[in-house]
Formats: structure tokens, sequence, C-alpha cells
């Protein structure tokens, strides 16, 4: 026999304590946290609960003071009414530019698990860092029947996109994750990218190298900006002078034509003076790594620390809470779904890893 999930446990209890009558007309139903502590679950599940009885018309969520049975009869009190098989409660998108990177695929496994565990199906967008499919999917998504909130990973190379804008001024549910456009006053949720990028670099000065290069993708988007701006802090409060020429931001357009590793390459050479490398993403790391071994006069014993796991053993890194930020992305989600609207930064540590 199967187990019936909590959630499901506790929309039944209310819906039978209403059809009763033991819980009449604008009673107010218990509180979440009543309903964590007797369960025994996460706020999610309580969420799921709640809002699963909101779309039958059974309760009404008023922000701020609570849940209350509907003031409705013919809803609140249907004491031989068959109960109805139990269905999802709609669809929750995901749009991301790539599923290419570790990290990306970390958190839409996370993401599918706690959406899915909410109650909700994922339906997936990959843009392949378009911001026209990014629009187009946006426009797809909030257009499908039973479409309850989007969260978005935004593309590498945009600071503006109307579509996504329309959403915030609408007030669609919906949450930024890892990137997000500063021009847009919503729900985030990013990495420490500063702190660990400041760590990283106070690290490496710690240990005598001050020739730091800093290798990433074009500084085109909050996460790489962030970062960039950590490491540079790290010199800053450290009062060492900082030599910018050492700084290799990738443009997008090599990015896109395949051309990366030679253009590593070029500027490893043109800078032989560098001891230490930081590599604000794992695919730039391993590129990197890939030329200081195999390429004819670079240092193999440079120093390299990256950003993210680029899967080399003993490679320094900084480690993201992907499952973390996951779990943040849905429960931001499902308050919006609640009623409750407050644009907020929520930012996840980060871990350091020797190696």
């Amino acid at each position: 026999m199967h187990k019936i999930p909590l959630y499901k446990q506790i929309y039944q209890s209310i819906k039978d304590r209403i059809q009763s009558g033991e819980l009449r007309p604008k009673d107010r139903v218990p509180s979440e946290q009543e309903f964590m502590d007797e369960y025994k679950v996460s706020k999610i599940t309580v969420k799921n609960a709640l809002a699963a009885l909101v779309d039958e018309g059974l309760v009404n969520r008023i922000q701020g003071k609570g849940t209350f049975v509907s003031s409705t009869p013919s809803l609140a009190v249907q004491k031989n009414a068959p109960t109805p098989a139990p269905t999802s409660s709609g669809y929750i998108g995901l749009i991301i530019p790539t599923m290419k990177t570790m990290v990306i695929q970390k958190l839409v496994d996370y993401i599918e698990f706690y959406i899915k565990a909410a109650g909700y199906q994922l339906i997936l967008h990959i843009t392949r860092e378009s911001s026209l499919e990014e629009s187009r999917s946006v426009q797809e998504l909030t257009g499908s029947p039973g479409m309850r909130g989007i969260i978005v990973f935004p593309t590498e190379d945009e600071s503006y996109n109307e579509s996504l804008l329309r959403l915030s001024l609408d007030k669609f549910p919906f949450v930024f994750i890892d990137r997000f456009l500063r021009n847009i006053d919503t729900y985030r949720i990013i990495s420490d990218n500063w702190g660990g990028a400041y760590e990283t670099v106070s690290r490496l000065l710690q240990t005598g190298h001050h020739q730091i290069a800093l290798i990433s993708p074009a500084n085109t988007n909050t996460t790489i900006e962030d970062r960039t701006l950590g490491f540079e802090k790290a010199f800053i409060d450290g009062n060492i002078p900082i030599d910018k020429s050492l700084w290799c931001h990738v443009p997008i357009e090599i990015l896109r034509t395949g051309d990366t590793y030679a253009h590593l390459v070029n500027f490893l050479h043109h800078h032989p003076q560098i001891t230490a490398v930081f590599a604000l993403t794992a695919e730039m790391a391993r590129l990197t790594y890939r030329a200081l071994n195999q390429e004819e006069g670079l240092n193999a014993t440079t120093h390299l620390v990256s950003f993210d796991d680029p899967e080399i053993p003993n490679l320094p890194h900084i480690l993201q809470d992907e499952e973390c930020m996951a779990r943040s992305a849905v429960e931001l989600l499902l308050e919006q779904f609640g009623g409750k609207y407050t644009p907020q930064r929520v930012e996840i540590p980060v871990k350091w890893v020797s190696g």
C-alpha cells in the first residue's frame, strides 16, 4: 500500500474538518507553524496543502492575517461529497540558458525534486543563451493553462528583457536564480559570488601571490560582475597594487565561435609574470589547466584556483550550494502563490575547498 504524501494528509484533514462543520465559514484555519509542529513537516509541505485548498475554493489566504474557511456555504460544507482523485496543483516553468555546466545540471535536478515535493510539475525551457528565445519561453509559459510561476536563470549577456520586466510589473510569480537583472526588482536567489571571490584572492595574496590573473567569460552578467568586484576588493583591502592587464574577460563573440582556448593560450603567453590564476567558472578553469599543462612555454606549476568544481583532482575551488539555492527558489515561489509579494535578494553561502 502506498503511503499518502504528508501534504495530502494535511489537505485532507482540513477538508474533512470543513465538510464536517468543525470548521465553519469564516473560521480561522490553524497557522502554518501549528501544522508544521503537529505533522513535523517543512513549510513547503504546509504551503502546498493550503494552496490546494485555495484552488478548490475551500479557504482564503489573507496576507498578514492567516487562512480562513471560505464564506461560500456550497463549498464549505458538503458532507457527502466524493473526494476527487489527487491531482497536480499545476505547473512551474524553469528557464535556463544551457545544460552544459554542472552547476545548472544540479540546479535543474534539485528544482525538479522540490517542485515535485510541493505537488507541482516542472516544464523546462532551454534558451541556449538567446535573449530572443528567453522572451519566447516567457510568453509561452505564462500563456500555458495551469502555469503558476516561473524560475529564470537569465542568459549570459543581457541587461534588459522586456518580457521579464513585464512579469515583475504584473506581479506574476517568478524568481531569478544564480544571475539576475539589476533593473528588475523581484525575487533573486544567488550564491555569495562576491564573498567567494574575495576569500579566494585573499588566500592567494596571503601566500605571496601578487601577480594573479583573472580568467572568465565576458563581464556581462551579475555573477561575473560580483566575482570580479570581490577579486578587486581583496587587493584593495590588502593594500596591494592590482594589475588589471592580468584580467582576461573573454568576449562573448569568442566564446560563441569556439576560439576560447586559443584566446586563453595567447593571453597566458603574453603574461609570463603570472604566478596564480583565479578562473571565475569551472569551464575556464578546465581550459586554463589544459593550457598550462599542454602548451609549450607555459608554466605547469602556476597556481590555479576555480570558482565552482572543475572536476580536476586536488584543484582548490569555491563550491556553491545548489540544493539550498533550488529549495529557496521554490519556497519563494510558493510564498507568492499564497499572496505574499515582497521582492528580496537571498544570498546563499559558498564553501572553500582546499583541494
